[in-house]
């Protein structure tokens, strides 16, 4: 198996992770949700737990490849 993969789901997640925390995101989605906080903030865990999700099997992808 490459590297490929395993590094593109790394650079996915973190991007995924945080994405949530810029300023450009955080407008939109209050102009989309109409300032609903507890809303934006479940995006934003949701979003997060997304991004946790892809660099968790990036690691478990890596490491397949390591002890293989």
């Amino acid at each position: 198996m490459k590297l490929g993969l395993p590094l593109f789901l790394l650079a996915v997640g973190l991007i995924v992770m945080w994405q949530p925390r810029t300023r450009r995101w955080q407008s939109r989605l209050r102009a989309h949700l109409k300032g609903d906080e507890r809303r934006i903030r479940q995006r934003a865990n949701t979003f997060f737990l997304l991004g946790f999700a892809f660099v968790m099997a990036a690691l478990a992808l890596l490491y397949r490849i390591g002890t293989t």
